[in-house]
């Protein structure tokens, strides 16, 4: 059963000062944030490989599906299993002030809380709440920072693959999050999406002090765009205003081994060894597979680095 308006109700955030106050001194890096304002620039695929990879090298993770659309469960294959729930659980527990609790593990080690249907209701409910707020009162916008703060203790890591086209969703995302990760296309409407997630990270920061701007993720780059990915990296730089770095590692345009992952709810890694794909396939399941490891190193390398003390 879907969650209609009437019976969204979100839970009273009066009480949540044992949240909130803590936001500001925080010095976590574990909740990544996936985020464009434009749709088709690679967040989905980049979030389910990056928390695959992640998994794959030991790390305890929960993936959150902020969306409606949930793709996660075709890109998983998790379609007709108990793991998709259509974002119910997700909703349930924003609405109810409780921690997040995922349908199960899609990987080893890789947790679940999928979007769906369901979000919808809650993104109308969260824009209500919005209208409704005093300008100095903006308690609405940790609802999900709470539902993960209950848990976050149980995982290494916490991404947020965050819906393209709702700025309350996106606000909470914010708030919740430690460090901002942006995929982008080089072609101009995927780089206005990327100046509107500038423009929202400046809104939310005040509210979440810690977060991090770490960087833009240069996605679906063509053979012939890797020659000029300099170029074209300069001027998302500019898009930013110099606020973040982009990336070492780019995701190369490879529209056959995407197409098949999703087909088979297998991340790149996976499809490069399946047994019953010709040699092109595999050659080029492979080389994404290894784009998406050097950027999960990547990452990694970055929290580490954010994680260190500041030197006086």
């Amino acid at each position: 059963m879907a969650y209609t308006q009437a019976m969204v109700r979100l839970a009273d955030i009066s009480g949540l000062g044992p949240i909130v106050a803590p936001i500001s001194g925080r010095i976590r890096r574990k909740v990544l944030v996936f985020v464009n304002a434009k749709g088709g620039v690679g967040k989905s695929s980049l979030a389910v490989n990056v928390a695959a990879g992640l998994a794959k090298v030991g790390k305890r993770v929960l993936l959150v599906e902020m969306d409606p659309q949930g793709n996660h469960a075709e890109d998983f294959g998790f379609v007709r299993t108990a793991l998709r729930d259509d974002g119910m659980g997700q909703v349930g527990a924003v609405i109810a002030g409780a921690g997040l609790t995922p349908t199960g593990e899609a990987r080893p080690g890789l947790w679940v809380a999928p979007g769906g249907e369901a979000l919808e209701d809650l993104v109308e409910e969260l824009y209500v709440q919005r209208r409704a707020s005093a300008e100095d009162s903006q308690s609405w916008l940790y609802m999900y920072a709470a539902a993960i703060a209950q848990v976050e203790d149980d995982y290494d890591l916490v991404i947020l693959d965050v819906a393209p086209g709702s700025l309350v969703l996106q606000l909470q995302a914010m708030v919740a999050g430690d460090m901002l990760i942006v995929p982008s296309r080089s072609d101009e409407s995927s780089r206005k999406g990327l100046r509107t997630v500038v423009r929202r990270f400046l809104y939310a920061r005040p509210y979440n002090p810690s977060l991090a701007l770490t960087g833009i993720v240069l996605f679906g780059v063509t053979p012939r765009g890797t020659r000029i990915a300099e170029g074209i990296r300069e001027e998302l730089v500019k898009d930013v205003g110099g606020a973040a770095p982009v990336f070492g590692t780019t995701i190369r345009y490879l529209e056959r081994p995407a197409v098949e992952c999703r087909r088979r709810g297998l991340v790149a890694a996976e499809l490069a060894r399946e047994e019953d794909i010709d040699a092109s396939m595999a050659s080029s399941a492979t080389q994404l597979a290894k784009d998406y490891r050097a950027l999960v190193l990547e990452i990694l390398t970055k929290m580490a680095t954010l994680q260190q003390p500041a030197v006086a």
